[in-house]
């Protein structure tokens, strides 16, 4: 087997990892989760909204970075138009992309930062403890065609209905990751090491090979 077979299968055990240790990571920091109107596909009307969210907590290379919603407010606003399965309404959404937000708190995306987006994750949690996990690469322009905000406005007025500050994305098939309430926001990455192909062993000889 060779040696980028195996650095590409280390990669995904890692990914694997991740991915199977962040939900009972963060819910073992989480109290009990309250009713939440979120995200299984089903329309839950009857139960509370999220509580309200003031300010976002980004976590980046061990910083945390404090976004208020005036803050966010001052960032370039980018306008959504989606459509939300749940409620069966197309809506109109309005606040900073994501990759703005994560660039005040230093992850820009650059030549020399490719790779860092590459292997990294945003753990977006809300007010009431739900999370969702977005893939950093997937939320930078220059990576994807989608778009994911940081929406503080729908329909030009405050995004009461979602938190105040609510994730959303323009291409999924149901708001299953949209986050009411957006609380906090950890970047996580899985470093990759790729070993450079190792030098072949000289074949052996048979002990009565002339030398």
């Amino acid at each position: 087997m060779g040696s980028d077979t195996l650095s590409r299968m280390k990669l995904q055990t890692a990914m694997l990892a991740l991915a199977c240790c962040l939900p009972a990571a963060l819910y073992a920091q989480a109290p009990p989760p309250a009713a939440s109107p979120h995200n299984d596909g089903v329309a839950h009307m009857d139960k509370a909204p999220a509580p309200p969210s003031h300010s976002v907590n980004v976590t980046f290379e061990g910083r945390v970075t404090t976004l208020t919603l005036d803050d966010l407010l001052k960032l370039p606003q980018t306008t959504v138009h989606v459509h939300n399965a749940h409620s069966n309404q197309d809506e109109t959404y309005t606040g900073p992309l994501l990759s703005e937000v994560l660039a005040r708190a230093g992850l820009l995306a650059t030549k020399e930062t490719e790779p860092l987006i590459l292997h990294s994750a945003v753990i977006a949690t809300a007010t009431d403890r739900y999370f969702a996990v977005y893939s950093a690469a997937e939320v930078e322009p220059a990576f994807s065609k989608s778009q994911v905000i940081v929406a503080v406005m729908k329909s030009g007025l405050p995004d009461t209905a979602g938190g105040l500050i609510q994730l959303i994305n323009t291409d999924g098939a149901k708001p299953a990751r949209w986050v009411h309430g957006l609380l906090d926001l950890n970047v996580l990455t899985v470093a990759a090491k790729f070993n450079p192909p190792a030098t072949p062993s000289p074949a052996p000889q048979p002990a009565d090979a002339p030398k």
